[in-house]
């Protein structure tokens, strides 16, 4: 006894067109959606323009000269402002923020990996010790190429900077 042919579905060509041109548009639609980011760019050879740093309601700030040298990294405190928000600080924490601004420089002839956040500390005048919520400052620091950055500290009220102190690597500055 001879099977019935099986019958085979197919698509119309015309409608196999329009369901190509749906998919492509909903893949266009995803990328425009979830584009690059902020801090990300396709450039290996060049790190991308900095963008001009906008300050929200600049309250203070306040010339820094504390220095610390860390497993041969001479690194010096320079500056600390407070704002109620800076436009690159995509981390909220508190209602103000304190950027203490830093250079570096390696003194060695290896590369060395300071991680600037977990070590730093904002002391305010009250003596009670902050953690940073972001560090732009590139952990690895390369020999004879100074760099510099910040670290962010969220605070809940008003601080008079002329007082803070910076503690690095469990050592207070001064």
């Amino acid at each position: 006894m001879e099977q019935p042919a099986r019958k085979r579905f197919t698509i119309p060509r015309k409608a196999g067109t329009i369901i190509g041109i749906v998919v492509i548009a909903l893949a266009v639609i995803a990328v425009l959606i979830d584009g690059p980011h902020e801090v990300e760019h396709d450039s290996l050879f060049a790190p991308p323009p900095q963008p001009t740093v906008v300050v929200t309601n600049p309250i203070s700030n306040t010339t820094l000269h504390q220095t610390h040298d860390y497993k041969g990294v001479h690194i010096v405190f320079t500056k600390a402002e407070m704002a109620t928000k800076f436009s690159d600080d995509f981390k909220r924490g508190g209602k103000y923020v304190v950027r203490v601004s830093l250079n570096t420089t390696n003194n060695n002839k290896d590369t060395i990996g300071v991680d600037y956040f977990n070590l730093t500390r904002l002391i305010l005048p009250s003596g009670q010790a902050v953690q940073g919520k972001v560090a732009s400052i590139n952990a690895a620091v390369y020999p004879g190429q100074p760099q510099n950055g910040y670290v962010d500290f969220p605070v809940n009220e008003k601080i008079d900077l002329s007082q803070i102190k910076i503690q690095f690597d469990n050592q207070l500055l001064s």
